[in-house]
């Protein structure tokens, strides 16, 4: 259940650079973090996953269909968190038991389908 929530919030976040349709938001030119000659269908598949971790649709990151504009903080903290991953996925070791697959490393582990993590009470 973990992994499949991990996997629907990396796709939630990866709509966050897409454009309906399956075109690159401006030909790649405004993705900082993810690679600028992903496809336009992985960049797809990526944002639409990210959505789907977060509960979020694209206007929680964009300016309506303006893909490539940087005006909302969330697209900012998208950017962050998506950093996060990639180190915690290359840093293994140093954040999870040995057992943890890399494929349960995403966004989904804190945020679970919402856009804000819920504090942990114990």
């Amino acid at each position: 259940m973990r992994l499949r929530s991990a996997f629907l919030l990396f796709c939630a976040l990866c709509l966050a650079f897409a454009i309906p349709g399956g075109s690159l938001a401006a030909d790649g030119k405004n993705l900082l973090v993810l690679d600028k000659n992903i496809s336009s269908e992985e960049l797809k598949k990526t944002m639409e996953a990210y959505a789907a971790q977060l509960g979020v649709k694209c206007v929680f990151c964009h300016v309506g269909e303006q893909y490539e504009k940087d005006d909302k903080k969330q697209k900012q903290d998208a950017r962050k968190m998506i950093r996060l991953v990639l180190e915690m996925k290359s840093r293994k070791a140093d954040f999870f038991k040995t057992t943890i697959k890399d494929t349960a490393i995403q966004c989904a582990m804190c945020h679970r389908g919402r856009p804000q993590p819920e504090a942990y009470v114990p």
